[in-house]
C-alpha cells in the first residue's frame, strides 16, 4: 500500500511523504502507482522549477519515497495550495482504489 503523509504545524502545511508501492499490479504497470509519482513528481517540480519555492526534497528508490519539505523562507499561500492540489489529487486516487493508498494527516 502506499501511504501519504501530510505534516501540519496548526493549518499550515510543513510537507509531506509519500512511500511504498500500491500492489494494484506488478512494477510496470501499476497505473495507482504511476498516478501517485506523476503527481508528486508535478507539484515537486511546480514548487521548484515554476515558484522557485525553496524546498528540501529527497527520494529514496529503494523503499519508493519521496519527501517534500518547505524550508523557513518557503512558506507561502503558493506553498500551500501546491500541497493542497497534491492532497486532493491523492484523495481523488485514494476515492477510487482504497485498498492501495491511505492518506494521513499529522501535527508536527
Amino acid at each position: 500500500m502506499t501511504t501519504a503523509r501530510f505534516y501540519f504545524a496548526g493549518n499550515q502545511c510543513m510537507g509531506c511523504s509519500v512511500e511504498g508501492h500500491s500492489g494494484y499490479a506488478e512494477a510496470g504497470a501499476d497505473i495507482v502507482c504511476a498516478a501517485v509519482t506523476s503527481a508528486v513528481q508535478t507539484v515537486a517540480n511546480l514548487m521548484t522549477e515554476i515558484y522557485q519555492l525553496s524546498i528540501a526534497a529527497e527520494e529514496n528508490a529503494e523503499i519508493a519515497a519521496v519527501t517534500l519539505r518547505l524550508t523557513d523562507s518557503a512558506f507561502s499561500e503558493d506553498a500551500q495550495k501546491l500541497f493542497q492540489g497534491l492532497e486532493l489529487q491523492l484523495q481523488l486516487i485514494a476515492k477510487a482504489y482504497p485498498a492501495h493508498i491511505q492518506l494521513i494527516h499529522m501535527e508536527v
